[in-house]
């Protein structure tokens, strides 16, 4: 990738798709204060919320950002390389392959205490499942505090948000069909 900030990125992708700021926010399920704030590096962004602008703005995710590519069907703890988005403070660890066809993207997120996403909401399905530590999630209003060997699948169309009100840092499996990732003939997935 380019020197470029990912602020900066997202605001030519969104100017060379000729949407103004309010139609990229509202079909990226954001508010157009938080997607101005993100595209002046001032906030950072969700993968969710970076798939959301990705598609509404007509490109692949990977022309937003680089994540590691996962070839193989299988991966191994320890083996995975864990990365942020624009050096925010959420980690993740990318758990599922890509294949032409496939639709399902899992990730194992470490949520660090205090942490709190923006509010999104996007097409598809989403499942989580607490690793360790607890976690709020925020669903169309009404909290779900989930510990380890907690789960809880839902409506992502809905708007939603999760943050660790702990004191020490929470991991979460996030299985989903938001487009997070290509696949593997480098094409972008629908789903």
């Amino acid at each position: 990738m380019s020197e470029e900030t990912l602020g900066q990125r997202l605001r030519r992708y969104r100017r060379a798709s000729g949407k103004t700021l309010v139609q990229v926010a509202k079909e990226a399920g954001l508010s157009a204060g938080f997607l101005s704030q993100a595209e002046r590096d001032i906030t950072g962004l969700s993968l969710s919320s970076l798939a959301n602008i990705a598609q509404a703005v007509g490109v692949a995710v990977s022309e937003l950002f680089e994540s590691p590519r996962q070839d193989a069907p299988n991966s191994h703890e320890g083996q995975r390389q864990s990365y942020t988005v624009a050096n925010m403070p959420q980690r993740y660890e990318r758990l599922t392959t890509t294949y032409s066809g496939s639709v399902l993207n899992a990730v194992k997120l470490t949520l660090p205490p205090g942490y709190r996403s923006e509010v999104v909401a996007h097409s598809g399905d989403e499942f989580v499942y607490v690793l360790s530590g607890t976690v709020i999630y925020q669903v169309n209003g009404r909290d779900y505090v989930l510990a380890a060997g907690d789960s809880l699948h839902f409506d992502p169309q809905q708007k939603h948000a999760i943050r660790n009100d702990g004191d020490s840092s929470t991991e979460v499996i996030s299985v989903g069909t938001l487009p997070l990732f290509e696949n593997a003939d480098n094409t972008q997935q629908t789903g």
